[in-house]
This record gives structure tokens, C-alpha cells and sequence, in this order.
């Protein structure tokens, strides 16, 4: 039994599908170009959704297969772990993540289970797809979107793409204009990052990043085309026409129960007294020691925690919510620091806090504000 689950709630399954073809210029994430193990690595986690499923009994509230590149396995392998991991039920949202040139008639298969399908486009510009180390090119993300507009004229299914922007040399204008291509599909909900920097990857060795004067150019023209397009910013990078926010998501911005399997996948159970937990950090691991290392997080970390994954909500922080989790007042705790906060960047009354679009853009400032309260 994993400790403190919570089955009287809700609860939400990730699969991390961790091979690549190639690894992307900007990616973090664990994933591995080392496709040896994947047999071991399926009938491995196959066994996992099983003892987990046996553990659960009932449907997830959703469930998200992502990676790395889940269509480099075949669309018959990703039909069988949908098969086993909807055993009591289907979810309320099955979502895959899809690379475009992986996107063909044969994801149709999916279908019985998965009702969200997210692409990662990232842009329409070659250029700016090269700098980045994609594989995919224009032609590739135009045709993954014919093949998925028609299956959503077929079955209501909601699709989602990927963009990023503020790549260098790619100016705002060609931003604007890849959003206006992706939402001339038609598609329910846009994901629009700022493209990171993050240590280790190869982006950092050969392109530097815009100023942030430019970047928020691009940032504040981007979301007024989204909004002007219908797309609702319910979450910083994460826009939706009306009623198809992504759910999955929503469950980790709101601290709800997820499981997370296969390596690297993190998990987090409980409610008051939440319980993280971390599958082991390669495929050989995984395969080896299938089981979580958990971590108990203190009050202070998950108050931290609670602040980072809601501040980035337009819907902010609910302070009855707030109450709930930590028996105190919200404006007993922050008022006084909210008072060192510029006026404009969030709104506060006596049901919530949250950030104004302003906020968004400083929204790391106003964390590292707030968290002296703590």
C-alpha cells in the first residue's frame, strides 16, 4: 500500500515513456536515444499499472502518457498500456503526448480510451525548429494536425498543441504568426512556453537567450493574440477555449493525488500531510527496482509548494482552500508581505490572492516575497 494515498479522493495516473529518437537542444527531462531495454522497460511497467490498478480499484481522474516521445513505442504497445491502465474504468481525460512526426492514421486506434491528444509543435518556422533540435519540420506539424482535425471532426476529441517562443532569432512577429497557424486548426487548448535555458543541455552551448525586455514584448503580444483568438490563460503558459482546460494538469497545479510511473516520474499523495514520491532515475534502475523513494515534505515545503503551483493559476489561491490545508489564516500568514508587493501585479480579497497578468511576468519575485513568510 502506498503510504498516505488517499483513496476516499480522487486520483491521477503520469506514465513516463522515456525514449527519444534524439535528444531536443532545450529538454531537461529524463529521457534516453538507447531504445536496447524497451521491451524489458514495457513489460515492466505493465506490471507496475497492474499492481497499481489492483491497489486503486477504481477509474484514475486522468491520465497523461508523456515522455520523451510516447509514439516512438508504436500506437499497438501505447493501446495496450491504455487497456490495462483504464481495467476499472476509463478516465474522465486520457491524454497522450505526441511528437508530429510520429502522428499517423493509426493513432486512431487509441480512440477507445484517449479523449486529449497534445502535439508538440513548438513552431512553424524551420529555423526556429533547427535552433532548437527538433526533428520535425513545417511540413511534418502541418500534416500531424490534418490527420488530428479529422479525427476530431470523427470523435470529440480535444487536441492540444505545444508552442514555444522567444527562441533567438525567431522575432515576435513569426510568434504571432504560429499561433495564429496552430489556432487556425481549430485545436481546444494552445501551451505556450518561453523557451529555458536550463543547465546541461546543449541549447546553452550554442545560443544565448533574448533580454528580458524582449521577451516580454513577445510574451505580452502572445497572450493578447491568444485572448483575442478565445483562448482563456487559466495557467501562465497554458491557454483553452472555453471548458477544455487541460484536467490532468489542473490536478498537480491544485496539489491533487497523481501517481507517476516509469523512471523519473514523481508522485504526490495525501492531503494535509503529503507524501512525494520518485520512481528511480533511468531505465536500467526502473527495470531493476520498480518501487518509489518517498519523501515526507515538512509543512513549510509543501506551504512552498502550495504558493508555486497556485500563484501560477489565474484562479490563484482560494483561502477556504487554504485554510483546509493548513488550519491558519492566509492573510493572518502573508498580508504583511503582500503589502511589499508593487500594486498591480495581484488582486486580494476575502476569498483569494492571486496574480494579475502583470504577476505573471514577475511571478518568481513575487514567490520569493511571499515565502519570507514561511
Amino acid at each position: 500500500m502506498i503510504e498516505a494515498l488517499d483513496l476516499s479522493r480522487p486520483v491521477s495516473l503520469y506514465i513516463h515513456i522515456p525514449f527519444c529518437q534524439t535528444k531536443c537542444g532545450y529538454c531537461a527531462f529524463y529521457s534516453t536515444v538507447d531504445h536496447s531495454a524497451k521491451e524489458q522497460f514495457l513489460a515492466t511497467l505493465n506490471k507496475h499499472i497492474s499492481v497499481l490498478n489492483e491497489e486503486i480499484k477504481k477509474p484514475y481522474k486522468s491520465i497523461f502518457i508523456g515522455g520523451g516521445n510516447p509514439g516512438i513505442i508504436g500506437f499497438d504497445e501505447l493501446l495496450k498500456i491504455a487497456e490495462n491502465a483504464c481495467k476499472y474504468g476509463r478516465a474522465e481525460e486520457f491524454s497522450i503526448e505526441i511528437n508530429p512526426e510520429h502522428v499517423s492514421k493509426d493513432i486512431e486506434k487509441l480512440i477507445p480510451y484517449v479523449n486529449r491528444i497534445s502535439v508538440g509543435i513548438q513552431s512553424f518556422d524551420d529555423n526556429a525548429l533547427k535552433t532548437i533540435g527538433r526533428n520535425a519540420r513545417r511540413a511534418d506539424n502541418i500534416n500531424a494536425l490534418n490527420i488530428l482535425s479529422s479525427l476530431k471532426e470523427k470523435y470529440k476529441l480535444q487536441i492540444n498543441g505545444d508552442l514555444i517562443c522567444c527562441i533567438p532569432g525567431h522575432s515576435k512577429e513569426k510568434t504571432l504568426e504560429d499561433i495564429e497557424t496552430l489556432s487556425s486548426f481549430n485545436v481546444d487548448h494552445i501551451s505556450l512556453y518561453s523557451l529555458t535555458f536550463e543547465e546541461g543541455t546543449k541549447l546553452t552551448q550554442s545560443v544565448k537567450p533574448l533580454d528580458e525586455g524582449e521577451e516580454r514584448e513577445i510574451l505580452i503580444a502572445s497572450w493578447d493574440k491568444l485572448d483575442e483568438l478565445g483562448y482563456e490563460q487559466y495557467e501562465i503558459s497554458n491557454f483553452a477555449k472555453k471548458g477544455c482546460r487541460c484536467i490532468h494538469n489542473q490536478v498537480y497545479w491544485n496539489l491533487g493525488q497523481y501517481i507517476g510511473l516509469g523512471p523519473s516520474a514523481e508522485s504526490s499523495v495525501g492531503y494535509n500531510k503529503v507524501i512525494s514520491l520518485r520512481e528511480k532515475d533511468s531505465v536500467e534502475e526502473y527495470i531493476k527496482t520498480p518501487s518509489f523513494d518517498a519523501y515526507k515534505l515538512s509543512k513549510e515545503e509543501l506551504e512552498e509548494e502550495y504558493l508555486l503551483t497556485h500563484l501560477r493559476l489565474k484562479d490563484g489561491i482560494n483561502k477556504e482552500d487554504y485554510f483546509d490545508r493548513f488550519s491558519q489564516s492566509f492573510d493572518d500568514v502573508y498580508n504583511s508581505f503582500i503589502e511589499n508587493l508593487e500594486e498591480g501585479l495581484y488582486t486580494n480579497d476575502e476569498k483569494c490572492f492571486k496574480l494579475t497578468r502583470e504577476g505573471f511576468l514577475v511571478e518568481n519575485q513575487v514567490i520569493l516575497t511571499l515565502a519570507m513568510a514561511i
